[in-house]
């Protein structure tokens, strides 16, 4: 097996299995990550306390953590129906920035909208734009059979540049930093706890996640997908339309990412900013993988980064720990998931290895 196929390849753990491996994998990583403090003579259960018990200590801690968790579900929800329909889309970077580029110029530009009215426009074009650009690589694929991998990477590089460009030559607002003038109030999204950033596409998200459960679980949309995903030739030969599945799948994807750069921009920083995401993208894809693509799964591990991330902050404040150790961390569970996963799809080939050796000495 490659080490792609690795990534997101894990059909036979079911949802109790994966929860069991990622709590595990979770506890593996801290006593790990203590370790390793306890060898830079660290004290150990302080610094626990700021990461991970602290942020529940008061409301506004948990709306930072909601704050922090929110972009991740997005990111998540995106690779994740990629990856379940057997398709790397690793260009969630680039196509959020695109999305967040349409929403910024349409927040900005359209007027004489009603609220509701204008940020439904925003997000649609958000979505439309995030959504095209998938569907370019997706096309290379069933075209050309150009992998998506390479074809998503070069694109996160083209897209980003653009944007950059565009906001600097073109929607530059006055100000030391580059980004483009803020939106009108109509296309922001309702604050749920000002003046955090926290939002209705928090809702979004987590809504997201209730329909895209449904849609893979119970349509046959969900089903043809989920059967590309096991085995993308076999559902070829057995008369689903691979190439449309993969075009449907992509977008989906695409759309997803450039809602995640709509919700940074209407409801998050109210303009769009060069270099604005920290690799929401990239986080994504370790948020499916350890969930398994499952949207709830995606739910809950993106509340568990948001956690880390918001904990780690507090390591900056309050020790002397850098709050880049949670990224050590964080890869520390990912290690370990994928290990797990890795070994548990391995062990019917080797029971089926053994029993053939028994049978070989038997006489």
């Amino acid at each position: 097996m490659s080490i792609l196929g690795a990534l997101h390849n894990r059909r036979g753990t079911g949802a109790l299995t994966q929860a069991a491996i990622v709590a595990v994998s979770f506890l593996l990583a801290l006593a790990a990550g203590g370790l390793l403090l306890l060898m830079q003579g660290h004290d150990v259960l302080p610094i626990y306390y700021y990461l991970l018990i602290q942020p529940f200590t008061s409301p506004d801690s948990l709306v930072k953590v909601l704050v922090k968790a929110t972009p991740l579900i997005f990111a998540g929800l995106s690779v994740a129906i990629a990856f379940k329909c057997d398709v790397f889309n690793i260009g969630v970077e680039g196509q959020l920035y695109a999305g967040a580029l349409a929403a910024a110029a349409l927040g900005a530009g359209v007027s004489g909208l009603p609220p509701a009215l204008h940020v439904l426009v925003c997000v649609l074009g958000a979505m439309l734009t995030g959504g095209v650009l998938a569907l370019i690589p997706a096309w290379l694929k069933v075209r050309f059979r150009v992998h998506e991998v390479i074809s998503t990477i070069m694109m996160n590089y083209v897209i980003n540049n653009v944007v950059t460009l565009v906001i600097v030559d073109y929607f530059r607002h006055s100000g030391p930093t580059p980004r483009t003038p803020d939106v009108l109030p109509s296309a922001r999204m309702t604050q749920l706890a000002p003046p955090s950033q926290l939002n209705t596409g928090f809702l979004l998200a987590a809504a997201l996640c209730v329909v895209l459960y449904v849609l893979v679980q119970r349509t046959p949309l969900g089903w043809r997908i989920d059967a590309a995903g096991k085995n993308l030739c076999a559902a070829r030969y057995s008369g689903i339309n691979s190439k449309r599945l993969v075009l449907t799948a992509m977008l989906i994807s695409g759309a997803l990412a450039g809602l995640l750069g709509a919700e940074r921009v209407l409801g998050g920083f109210g303009y769009l900013q060069v270099n604005f995401s920290p690799g929401y993208g990239y986080d994504g894809i370790a948020i499916a993988t350890i969930a398994n693509n499952n949207p709830f799964g995606c739910l809950l591990m993106a509340l568990l980064m948001g956690l880390l991330s918001y904990g780690g902050t507090n390591l900056n404040i309050m020790t002397d720990v850098p709050s880049e150790w949670v990224n050590v961390l964080s890869a520390l569970i990912f290690v370990f998931v994928v290990a797990a996963n890795a070994v548990i799809c391995r062990l019917p080939a080797l029971r089926e290895k053994r029993r053939s050796m028994k049978r070989r000495v038997q006489p």
